[in-house]
């Protein structure tokens, strides 16, 4: 699975599919406690999403909305 705010992953996993999985971080310029606390607060969903045989992107927006 590949982390990234850059768009690029998230059209190659809608287009070509898994592997590799992408999640997108719809966040503008943060600082890293506040991504890696983003990525804390969504482990649930980006471990389903990794299960998932279905899912090949996951877009998590800023923690502000």
């Amino acid at each position: 699975m590949v982390v990234s705010k850059d768009s690029d992953f998230r059209q190659l996993a809608f287009l070509l599919g898994p592997p590799p999985k992408a999640v997108w971080l719809r966040v503008g310029n943060r600082s890293t406690t506040v991504i890696a606390e983003l990525l804390r607060s969504a482990a649930d969903v980006v471990a389903r999403c990794a299960a998932s045989d279905e899912e090949a992107f996951l877009v998590l927006p800023d923690l502000d909305g």
